[in-house]
C-alpha cells in the first residue's frame, strides 16, 4: 500500500526549486490530473512573476481545481525564491530568525499494542515526544488504554469525522482530559458545525478542524465552532495560501497546527517554514514513507 506523489522541480537562473503534490486515495485526485494541470498553458508565465501575491494569484487562475498540483508549484517557485534572496521562507514571509521548535507530533494509526510499541519505539528513537492517535469510532477506548500503558507522554487524537454524537465524544472526554490529551482533531463530520461547537463548549482541549478547513474563505465558517485548525499546503495549495490562513487564524485569537497528507521531505520541508505561525506542528511524513530518502535521493533533493 502506498501513496501516489508527482515532484516538480522548477529552474530558474540555475537554481532549482522542489515541490509536491500527494495524493492520498481519498483525494480522489490522480497523477494524471495533477500532470494535466501541470501542463496547462500559462503557467511558466505565472511562475516568472517576481511576488508571492502575484505569482500566487495567477497560478490560482490557471489552476483553481487541483490544489495539490498548485501547491507544487507555489512551493517549487518558493523555494526558488529563498535561494535566490539567500534566507529561509520563514524569513522571507517576516518570521524570526531563530524561533523555537514547536511541539512536532508523530502519528499513531489504529493498530494492535504489539504494532504500537513498535511504532512508538521507533519514534522515540528519532526524538519525538508527542504523539497522535487515530480513532475510530470502534476501538478508542482500547486504543487509548493501550497507548497509555506503553507511555506516559502527552498526546493528541484524531477522529478523522468517525465520532457520530456528543454522548461519543463526551465518554472519553474525562480520560483525555485527565492524561494529557493536547489537541482533538476533526472529531464529527466536517459539515457538522453544531456537534463540534457542543463540544468545544464541553471540555477544556482544543477541538481543532481539519476536513472541516479548506480554503481561505473556510476559516471564517468554522471558527465558530472550533478553537483552531490544522493548516495543510496540500489542501489549501500551497505556502502562500497557507500562510495567509494562518494569520487570519492567529488574528482571530485561534489555535493553529500545520498538518501533512504523508508527503515526502520536500513537501514537509515546505510546510516547517511557516510552524513559527503554530502551536503544534504534524509533519512526520517523511518517518512514515518507507522510501523518502531514496525519493529524494533519485530527484536530486538534498536533505
Amino acid at each position: 500500500m502506498g501513496t501516489d506523489v508527482v515532484f516538480v522541480m522548477l529552474e530558474r537562473d540555475g537554481l532549482v526549486g522542489y515541490g509536491e503534490a500527494t495524493l492520498p486515495p481519498y483525494l480522489g485526485i490522480t497523477a494524471q490530473q495533477v500532470v494535466g494541470a501541470l501542463n496547462r498553458p500559462g503557467i511558466n508565465e505565472a511562475l516568472s512573476l517576481n511576488f508571492p501575491d502575484e505569482w500566487f494569484s495567477a497560478l490560482l487562475q490557471i489552476i483553481p481545481d487541483v490544489m495539490p498540483a498548485l501547491a507544487a508549484l507555489d512551493m517549487a517557485r518558493w523555494h526558488i525564491q529563498s535561494l535566490m534572496n539567500d534566507q529561509p521562507v520563514s524569513v522571507a514571509v517576516g518570521g524570526p530568525s531563530d524561533s523555537p521548535r514547536v511541539p512536532h507530533t508523530y502519528t499513531l494509526g489504529v493498530s494492535d499494542i504489539d504494532e504500537m510499541k513498535m511504532k512508538m519505539e521507533y519514534a522515540a528513537s528519532e526524538g519525538f515526544t508527542l504523539y497522535k492517535l487515530k480513532l475510530d469510532g470502534l476501538h478508542d477506548e482500547q486504543t487509548l488504554q493501550n497507548f497509555r500503558s506503553l507511555s506516559d507522554a502527552p498526546f493528541a487524537v484524531d477522529a478523522n469525522q468517525a465520532w457520530k454524537s456528543i454522548d461519543q465524544a463526551l465518554a472519553l472526554i474525562d480520560f483525555l482530559e485527565s492524561n494529557e490529551c493536547v489537541l482533538i482533531e476533526q472529531p464529527f463530520l466536517k459539515s457538522d458545525r453544531e456537534l463540534s461547537f457542543k463540544l468545544r463548549e464541553s471540555t477544556v482541549i482544543p477541538v481543532i478542524a481539519d476536513e472541516a478547513c479548506q480554503q481561505f474563505d473556510d476559516v471564517f465558517e468554522v471558527l465558530d465552532a472550533f478553537d483552531g485548525i490544522n493548516v495543510k499546503l496540500q489542501k489549501c495549495g500551497g505556502i502562500t495560501p497557507a500562510f495567509q490562513q494562518l494569520n487570519e487564524i492567529r488574528k482571530q485569537g485561534k489555535r493553529a497546527l500545520i498538518g501533512c497528507m504523508s508527503e515526502s521531505s520536500v513537501g514537509c520541508n515546505a510546510a516547517e517554514e511557516l510552524t513559527f505561525l503554530c502551536d503544534w506542528a504534524d509533519l512526520d511524513g517523511p518517518y512514515l514513507n518507507a522510501n523518502n530518502e531514496e525519493l529524494c535521493r533519485q530527484i536530486g533533493y538534498s536533505l
